[in-house]
């Protein structure tokens, strides 16, 4: 294990998260056509993401035959799967809706706002966490490649650090508030990565087809998140706008991040 490649990539995520809600608390970004384009260039690294760094490592791992074809498709399957289940039972809620989903609860809507970007950094940190543990296994994954997944990670956690926050503070929430709130969320991807880290380690021992099925599953998880939630909102922040929906933020965020994230994938091969 690289310990100090490891600790960068735990930290980096993370910061960049709660980067995200502090500038939510103090900057004002005040137009919806930028919370779109935010949100789509997040969007965006996360599909290149999922492709470089799980999909096709998961394959060459399994091999392009059948068989390997199955195994990552199966991971794949399993991670949007459990993504939903998840989307099902936890209570949450996104910025621009009015009613919660999920679970019924009586929890305030701050804390279900937090629980909708926990649900974001989940798979994220669990995919960061399979990542780390092939690079350590030295398997199709370098540390190169790992960072810059971590690093990927980073570019788009800014933006959802950010989207937690500012309908908060938008809404007269006090600075002390959503400077608790904003790191309160910004911790579920560490965690999650050090479970997603713990639980790979211990499976790698089987061998087999265990490290191209955990990287598809995280692709899974991934790429549901970003289908289910992340376009929608950026897509709904762009209908907002004052320019009457035909503005392209959301699109031009998209495509700049995805491009971002494959050149960082090539060169992290």
């Amino acid at each position: 294990m690289r310990w100090e490649l490891f600790a960068l990539l735990m930290i980096l995520p993370w910061m960049a998260t709660y980067g995200g809600s502090l500038a939510g608390v103090h900057l004002k970004l005040d137009t919806e056509r930028r919370q779109g384009g935010l949100l789509g260039f997040a969007a965006g690294v996360m599909i290149a993401a999922s492709i470089w760094s799980l999909i096709l490592p998961a394959f060459d791992e399994a091999g392009t035959g059948p068989a390997g074809a199955a195994v990552v498709t199966a991971g794949f399957l399993l991670g949007c799967a459990g993504m939903l289940l998840l989307d099902r039972l936890v209570p949450h809620q996104h910025p621009d809706d009015d009613t919660p989903e999920g679970h019924a609860s009586h929890l305030s809507r701050p804390m279900l706002l937090v629980l909708a970007v926990a649900l974001h950094n989940i798979p994220e940190g669990l995919a960061l966490g399979v990542v780390i543990a092939a690079a350590a296994e030295h398997s199709s994954m370098s540390w190169a490649g790992a960072l810059m997944f971590g690093l990927g990670l980073a570019l788009q956690n800014f933006p959802e650090g950010l989207a937690v926050v500012l309908p908060l503070r938008q809404a007269g929430a006090s600075k002390r508030k959503c400077h608790r709130l904003g790191l309160l969320a910004s911790l579920a991807e560490p965690a999650a990565a050090l479970l997603g880290l713990a639980f790979t380690s211990l499976l790698l021992a089987l061998g087999g087809i265990i490290m191209p099925l955990l990287l598809s599953v995280a692709a899974g998880a991934m790429i549901f998140i970003v289908v289910e939630e992340l376009i929608p909102e950026s897509q709904a922040a762009r209908r907002a706008s004052p320019h009457g929906g035909h503005g392209h933020a959301a699109t031009y965020g998209f495509l700049l991040g995805f491009w971002a994230m494959a050149l960082m994938g090539v060169l992290g091969g």
